[in-house]
C-alpha cells in the first residue's frame, strides 16, 4: 500500500512531528518537495536514490519502497531518535535497511553503531547503503528477544515489517540472542551506552521491562517504538507519536 488514508493525512497537521519533518526536510534533504510528495501521498517510483546533508557531510541512501521513504523521514526528518553530536556507542535492535545506523553514524566521526538485524535481505541492502562506514558499525544477522535460541521470525516482502510475534506471511527461523545478555556484552567493552533503539515489531516494552537495573544505570537514553504504560525509573519519559523516549534523569 502506498497511500496515506485522507484522514491520517489531517491528523498529522496537528502534531509537532509533521512539523519537525517539514523544516528538517527542506533543510537536510535533496529534492525537498519531491520528497514531500513520495512521503505525503505515496507518489513515486523505487528503487530511488536520496542525499542528505549531515554533520560528516553527504549521505546517500537507496530506498525500496514507499515504506523505506517513511522510514528515512522517521529518522531523518521527524527525528524519532534524536542524537547529539557527542555519541559515541549507540546499539540499533532492528536495524532493517540500515537507515536508522545511518542517521547515528552521520552525527560525527567517531561514533560505533551495533547493528542486529535478521533478514539476509535486508543486510544487503544495510551494507549498501551503510557503505564507507564499515569500521564503525558491527553487524550481527540475527533477532533480539528474551530468550536465546531459534525461533519463527515472520515477515513481509517490503522487508520493513516484521518480528518474532507476528502473524505476517512469510516466516523464516532465525537465531535470537536475549536482550540482556547483549547489553551486558557491549557495556563491558563499551562502558556504557548512549543511544539504545529498540524497534522489533512487538517486543518492545517487552525488552525494556527486561533490562537489569545494573544494564539501565549505564544507558543514557532509550528510544522504542511503542506506546509504553508506565514510567522507569532514573529516566524520564516522553511519548513523541509512537516512539516513546526515556532521558536519564541525571
Amino acid at each position: 500500500m502506498n497511500k496515506r488514508p485522507l484522514i491520517k493525512i489531517v491528523k498529522a497537521l496537528f502534531n509537532k512531528p509533521f512539523y519537525v519533518a517539514f523544516i528538517n526536510i527542506f533543510k537536510y534533504f535533496d529534492r525537498p518537495l519531491n520528497v514531500l510528495r513520495r512521503y505525503v501521498f505515496g507518489k513515486g517510483t523505487y528503487p530511488d536514490k536520496r542525499i542528505l546533508t549531515t554533520p560528516v557531510g553527504r549521505h546517500e541512501v537507496s530506498l525500496y519502497s514507499f515504506h523505506d521513504m517513511i522510514t528515512l523521514v522517521e529518522c531523518f526528518g521527524k527525528r524519532d531518535y534524536p542524537a547529539g553530536h557527542d555519541i559515541s556507542c549507540v546499539v540499533d535492535f532492528g536495524s532493517n535497511i540500515g537507515i536508522s545506523a545511518g542517521y547515528f553514524l552521520t552525527r560525527n566521526n567517531n561514533a560505533k553503531v551495533y547493528l542486529y538485524e535478521p533478514l539476509q535481505e535486508n543486510i544487503e541492502k544495510l551494507k549498501s547503503n551503510l557503505e564507507g562506514f564499515e569500521s564503525r558499525y558491527e553487524l550481527n544477522g540475527i533477532a533480539v528477544g528474551l530468550e536465546n535460541g531459534t525461533a519463527e521470525f515472520g515477515f513481509e516482502e517490503t522487508g520493513r515489517y516484521g518480528g518474532l510475534q507476528s502473524d505476517l506471511p512469510k516466516t523464516i527461523q532465525v537465531q535470537v540472542r536475549r536482550a540482556e545478555e547483549l547489553i551486558s556484552e557491549i557495556l563491558e567493552k563499551e562502558g556504557h551506552i548512549d543511544i539504545l533503539k529498540i524497534d522489533v515489531e512487538g517486543l518492545e516494552t517487552a525488552i525494556i521491562d527486561s533490562l537489569s537495573a545494573e544494564s539501565l544505570k549505564k544507558i543514557h537514553r532509550i528510544y522504542a517504538e511503542t506506546k509504553y504504560p508506565g514510567d522507569l525509573p532514573g529516566f524520564k519519559k516522553e511519548q513523541y507519536g509512537e516512539v516513546v523516549r526515556f532521558q536519564k534523569a541525571f
